[in-house]
């Protein structure tokens, strides 16, 4: 997390370079609020058989899609392949979203079977620990065994007076391949994978893929407009005090707020927990929110070094000094040495997936077995963390990219081995 730019000197909120040839006033740029907008926690569990048998009844009598558990109401959808999970529970005044039964594990089995997604109003009135024995409550409404795996994060940072400059796109740096520059458009759908929001009457800048590191830059206030939000907003950014009047807010109604949002995926905080090492040498071990607020910090800083706005090749921009070094979301752990590194599978065990995997598909190919009975079978085996390992692929979200890289290899494969008469 070492910046090797150049730092602006700085006198409050005044930065100057070291020849003092330039210098940048920001003293207009507040930061509204900050903190955790979205925590996503994923849970190992086993679904209650009696929930699942009443969901599933309720579908056949397409009955009112509303089921009562715990003393709570929850609105009940289906959902697709692509989230991984069948179901989808919510009620936003309470507070979560619940994803519930995977599509690549059996019903009776202990895997990822639970996501408990949490709204940011929650999150603002909730301390930590308490949130995280309440999510294991929640959790243990529609499943049993229900032990904490992994979690994701948004962090989030209001700012007032941040105008989005010309040359913002052109001088952020980052190691992303996609970006994405939205400008002026009321409405829109991409592929999820690949941008995650695109608010209109404004420009929304998006570098990086949802299934690891990414970064946005918004206009948040008119997000919260198109969401009807902006009231709980206003009221949240209305309570930091101005550095002139501390009886007076700094927000004022009409003001334009800008949101930049580091968002990490699980397999991104599972690659740190891999890498990092504490100040005795102990490994970094990440599965909750608990377990993630000393971080939190680190992270962000982390992030904000990954996607930098140059003002130059030697100096990165005074605003994104000033973010370093300014925000801090909880107090930091420290003399940690944090490193994202990937597991990687040994040589000889890639070798035995990719024997094993070619095998099975040409024995599938010859009995005309179709694809997604293949890849069902394949996804049985029990060897989804080396089939992760041999794809590259994350294993931390339902496996829904595991899936969607296994039926590519098998569709493929299957049809060579057709085409070469393999099947015949």
């Amino acid at each position: 997390m070492r910046n090797e730019n150049k730092t602006w000197q700085r006198d409050d909120n005044v930065f100057t370079n070291k020849s003092g040839s330039e210098s940048y006033d920001l003293s207009n740029v507040r930061v509204l609020h900050s903190g955790i907008d979205t925590l996503k926690q994923l849970y190992n569990c086993i679904p209650k058989r009696h929930v699942i048998d009443q969901l599933e009844d309720m579908k056949a009598a397409r009955a009112r899609p509303f089921i009562t558990l715990g003393g709570i109401d929850w609105m009940v959808t289906r959902s697709s392949k692509s989230s991984g999970y069948q179901y989808i529970l919510k009620n936003l005044d309470y507070g979560y979203v619940v994803l519930l039964k995977s599509f690549f594990a059996e019903v009776d089995e202990s895997a990822s079977h639970m996501k408990i997604e949490v709204t940011p109003q929650k999150l603002l009135i909730s301390d930590p620990a308490a949130l995280c024995q309440e999510m294991v409550k929640i959790g243990q409404l529609f499943a049993i065994q229900v032990v904490p795996e992994a979690v994701a994060i948004h962090i989030a940072v209001d700012l007032k007076g941040f105008d989005v400059p010309l040359d913002f796109e052109r001088k952020l740096t980052c190691k992303a391949k996609r970006q994405f520059k939205v400008n002026s458009i009321s409405e829109a759908q991409w592929n999820l994978n690949d941008i995650s929001a695109v608010y209109g009457n404004g420009e929304t800048f998006t570098f990086g893929s949802s299934g690891s590191l990414q970064f946005c830059l918004y206009d948040k206030t008119e997000e919260a407009n198109k969401s009807d939000k902006i009231g709980f907003w206003e009221r949240q950014w209305a309570s930091t005090p101005s550095v002139e009047d501390c009886f007076v807010s700094e927000y004022q109604p009409g003001d334009q707020v800008k949101r930049l949002e580091m968002r990490f995926h699980h397999s991104v905080i599972r690659q740190f927990c891999n890498g990092s090492k504490g100040p005795d040498g102990g490994r970094l071990e990440i599965r909750d929110l608990q377990d993630l607020i000393p971080h939190l910090t680190n992270l962000w800083r982390y992030a904000m070094n990954n996607f930098r706005y140059q003002h130059s090749s030697s100096y990165i921009h005074p605003v994104w000094q000033m973010l370093l070094e300014d925000i801090s979301i909880y107090p930091p752990a420290i003399d940690w040495m944090y490193k994202r590194e990937a597991k990687a599978p040994s040589i000889s065990s890639k070798r035995n997936v990719a024997f094993w995997l070619g095998n099975l598909v040409k024995l599938m190919a010859r009995r005309g077995i179709d694809v997604e009975t293949t890849v069902k079978y394949i996804m049985s085996s029990g060897l989804n963390e080396e089939l992760a390992s041999y794809f590259g692929a994350h294993t931390f979200d339902g496996l829904t990219e595991l899936y969607m890289y296994l039926t590519e290899f098998v569709d493929k494969r299957l049809q060579e081995h057709r085409i070469n008469g393999v099947a015949a």
